[in-house]
């Protein structure tokens, strides 16, 4: 069998029935273009996701003091519930951490020169940086002499230095923390706000050991606590085993009862993430199927024109027969054709899609893999579903009497 023996003929029955031929299109147009659609704004949501979760770390734990019982009453500020020392004993018997890093935090009022800014102080050792990775544009990072010896240097969040220094470089320069004069080490890149809301770029981070003598004084009246600790997992795999590792630890630290609830809380900052991303991801996929229905239903609309068209093409199909076209010459041209308004309402349906994402403001997305195998799926399962929509109509063309045919014409 030749090729254009078949493929022509198609190509100028499609041709000929241009209001049959787009009617027959629509439905797979418009469910392609919406599986393609639903798909790439999902990608967008899916990606914003994925980039809180990288901004929260999917590798960091926060362990944060907790409510204590106290005469009978639930406080916040009755004793101590996390330290230094505990940070110290999950860095040395909890397997799997990257940095273990204790911090203290406060608000106060920075000067230098004659301006001023109110912040967030916080007071970190060299190993926050590790646990949160956060560059420099200028100077040096916080070093553990720097701890060790109480210096009183500072490192400026983006937002700070802009206020305090403009476009100068702070580097070396003197600010007053409550009076109390630091020297700029260095200034870090921008950070832009946390998902709370916390403008990230408004902080000063100093020795921790400073921190408690020179400006924040004692965390709950307690020399060595602090107000959280944070922890980077060397495998993001294994949350959960450290997560539970470091509260059975500090369980026994606190001497806490089998029966009491804990004093402190170890956090998993990205889990909420993680599981809205599957949900997100999950929902998308819903949506998708609910939209393929509609390729079901387009496959149906095309059986139906292809067996009025086989009803209004009997004289032709006769004639190719009776000149000797064989059945199955017959059979495939209605297949091709099938085929060929597959292909065609495909493309239209995902240069909508496209073209709706970019509208809506996903054009970002499109680049993502989950839309090529969108794309891939919607068009295959399109075709699947034309063409067998398409068998029986070609069937009963392909048997239909010559002389019949003629006859009934």
């Amino acid at each position: 069998m030749r090729l254009a023996t078949t493929l022509v003929p198609a190509l100028h029955a499609l041709r000929v029935h241009r209001l049959r031929t787009g009617l027959a299109l629509l439905g797979i147009c418009f469910g392609v273009a919406a599986i393609v659609l639903i798909v790439v704004l999902g990608s967008k949501t899916q990606a914003k996701l994925d980039a809180e979760i990288r901004e929260l770390g999917a590798d960091v734990l926060l362990v944060l003091p907790g409510p204590t019982l106290s005469k009978g009453a639930w406080s916040a500020n009755s004793k101590p519930a996390v330290t230094e020392a505990d940070a110290e004993a999950i860095a040395q018997e909890i397997p799997g951490l990257v940095a273990v890093a204790p911090a203290l935090r406060g608000a106060t009022q920075v000067v230098a020169g004659n301006r001023n800014q109110a912040t967030t102080v916080r007071g970190v050792t060299p190993g926050m940086f590790e646990a949160r990775p956060w560059p420099l544009t200028t100077g040096r990072p916080l070093v553990e002499e720097d701890v060790r010896r109480s210096a009183k240097v500072a490192l400026l969040a983006h937002g700070i230095a802009r206020v305090l220094f403009s476009d100068e470089n702070p580097t070396g320069q003197v600010i007053r923390i409550r009076q109390v004069p630091f020297v700029v080490a260095g200034a870090l890149e921008e950070k832009g706000h946390s998902l709370d809301g916390d403008d990230l770029d408004n902080q000063i981070f100093i020795p921790i050991t400073t921190a408690r003598k020179r400006i924040l004084g004692f965390f709950r009246g307690h020399p060595t606590a602090v107000g959280g600790i944070t922890l980077r997992v060397a495998n993001a795999g294994e949350m959960e085993r450290v997560s539970e590792g470091v509260r059975s630890l500090l369980r026994e630290r606190h001497r806490i009862g089998r029966n009491d609830l804990d004093d402190f809380v170890v956090r998993d900052l990205a889990a909420a993430q993680r599981v809205q991303s599957r949900a997100a991801w999950l929902t998308t996929l819903m949506l998708a199927g609910a939209a393929a229905v509609s390729l079901v239903v387009g496959g149906v609309g095309i059986m139906n024109v292809m067996l009025v068209s086989v009803s209004e093409r009997r004289e032709e199909i006769g004639l190719r027969m009776a000149i000797g076209a064989r059945r199955r010459d017959i059979a495939w041209q209605f297949l091709i054709e099938a085929g060929l308004l597959a292909l065609l309402g495909s493309g239209v349906g995902v240069v909508l899609g496209l073209c709706g994402a970019v509208v809506l403001g996903a054009g970002p997305a499109i680049e993502r893999p989950e839309t090529g195998l969108a794309i891939l799926c919607a068009v295959g399962a399109a075709t699947l579903i034309t063409i067998v929509s398409s068998l029986y109509p070609s069937r009963k063309a392909a048997r239909l009497d010559p002389a019949e045919a003629l006859t009934q014409s």
